[in-house]
């Protein structure tokens, strides 16, 4: 009797279940961000050099002074290669209040001791992030946060790990949020509401642009500057697009992910007092989120319309006391919305509201941004430069560390580990690559730099012997 032979069983795209998919693509992503970014910054160096050749030959330079600058710029990188290789800690940072607690964390605002600058912290409990299946989540918002220099999204600074926590080193913005707007003045005329929608719609698309849905786009996410302008900010939820077809391709949500979203506990965000307080509710979350179809970018322009309603009405449209009712709600919206007339609204921001709070096949934005600014609500608004304009609340401040527009948390844990002695850990295969420095961005800076000084050299017509050597030696802070 012949033995049976078993034939080789294939692992298809069908048996990876869909967390070990999304594993497998944020890997992919990482690595090739990361190769590419590296691939660029050479390419651009080496451009760099030849121009810094070609420019000190067209001013003659002697062979010595070339030779000195070389140096100069070479002694400058060296310099700041020591600094990036300095392992960045909690130790580097004072803390001076804490502006916000969630499940996983806290935030507070923090003074950069080398630096002396004021900076937001975040800082997230490892353990907590891996019980709760998160890690996903906080390697999305450390990447869309590092990706590039964007003047909608808040700028990050630092990101690093110890053996216990995650921090993210963030730009502090003391305005608050718009929800602080919001409590402060219930509801907001049309013309203010249109400002702060505006400028929400175009932080909106710049994350889209990235390739990237946020997924939690509410008023507590909606940060305001010192000068009154928004910049976005938790990207806790964010998801690569490519990760959602993935998603979409096998049309699911399991019942944990449905049940985290229905029973978000604003994370990180401040206490409420209001009844309209949106913390636990899922009142922004589009229905195609939660009806198991599959969704794409829209479902933040749904977000978009329901934030404008409640600036222009004074609460959400689909508000209940449970959060389980508000979901029904928004998953029956064609028979829950309804918009009072009381609120006086204008024939133009009812339309907004009904053209975004509708199916995902006919919302404004599913064929391009264009679509929503075009929209006659928007008339008059200047999108190139509305980050230039006065906005309508411009934050009073009483100093750079003032946090007034936050509220108070009492300190329940220290912010240095209770372990002082500085030792090295454990590197965590669940956090790789998650350190992040801005100024390593900045690898062209000295190069640059020196090709600024030598065109100043040249266009103030100053060539003397060895003119642009003393130059940049008196002007080593350039660099």
């Amino acid at each position: 009797m012949e033995p049976k032979i078993t034939p080789y069983k294939r692992h298809t795209a069908s048996s990876i279940s869909a967390s070990t998919r999304e594993r497998a693509e944020a890997a992919k992503a990482y690595i090739q961000g990361k190769y590419f970014k590296l691939k660029r910054q050479d390419s651009e160096k080496r451009e760099c050099w030849d121009e810094l050749y070609n420019k000190m030959n067209v001013m003659n330079l002697s062979e010595v002074e070339k030779q000195m600058i070389k140096q100069e710029i070479l002694h400058k990188d060296a310099e700041q290669m020591r600094l990036r290789r300095k392992r960045m800690t909690v130790y580097d940072f004072e803390s001076i209040a804490i502006i916000g607690k969630g499940a996983f964390g806290e935030v507070r605002v923090v003074r950069n001791k080398q630096t002396g600058e004021i900076q937001a912290m975040k800082k997230m409990i490892k353990s907590e992030m891996i019980k709760k299946n998160q890690v996903m989540h906080v390697r999305a918002e450390r990447n869309v946060l590092s990706i590039a220099e964007n003047p909608w999204i808040v700028e990050l600074k630092y990101s690093f790990q110890d053996e216990n926590s995650l921090y993210l080193v963030m730009e502090y913005l003391p305005g608050g949020d718009l929800m602080t707007i919001l409590m402060k003045r219930d509801i907001l005329p049309e013309d203010e509401a249109r400002f702060y929608i505006a400028e929400t719609i175009l932080a909106v698309d710049s994350v889209h642009r990235l390739n990237y849905i946020h997924r939690d786009i509410k008023p507590d996410n909606v940060l305001i500057d010192r000068s009154g302008h928004v910049k976005l900010s938790d990207f806790g939820l964010c998801k690569h697009n490519q990760l959602i077809e993935e998603s979409n391709s096998i049309k699911k949500m399991n019942d944990e992910e449905f049940k985290k979203i229905s029973n978000k506990t604003g994370d990180f965000k401040r206490s409420r007092v209001l009844a309209f307080s949106t913390v636990g509710t899922p009142d922004y979350i589009a229905p195609e989120v939660f009806n198991k179809q599959g969704y794409n970018q829209t479902v933040d322009w749904w977000s978009i319309g329901v934030i404008f309603y409640e600036m222009v009405v004074g609460y959400p449209p689909f508000f209940a006391d449970e959060p389980s009712i508000t979901c029904q709600k928004i998953l029956h919206w064609k028979k829950t919305l309804n918009i009072p007339r009381e609120a006086g609204l204008s024939k133009d921001a009812i339309d907004l509201i009904r053209k975004l709070i509708c199916d995902q096949t006919e919302r404004l934005g599913c064929r391009g941004v264009d679509e929503i600014k075009n929209h006659a609500f928007f008339k008059g608004i200047d999108w190139e430069r509305i980050r230039e304009t006065r906005a309508p609340w411009v934050p009073k401040l009483n100093g750079e560390t003032d946090t007034s527009n936050f509220d108070k948390f009492e300190e329940t844990e220290p912010l240095y580990p209770q372990e002082v002695k500085k030792k090295r850990f454990k590197k965590d295969r669940n956090f790789i690559g998650y350190t992040f420095k801005k100024d390593e961005e900045n690898q062209r800076l000295n190069l640059v730099n020196a090709l600024q000084e030598l065109e100043a050299v040249r266009k103030s017509g100053v060539r003397k012997s060895s003119a642009p050597v003393k130059y940049f030696q008196n002007k080593s802070d350039a660099y």
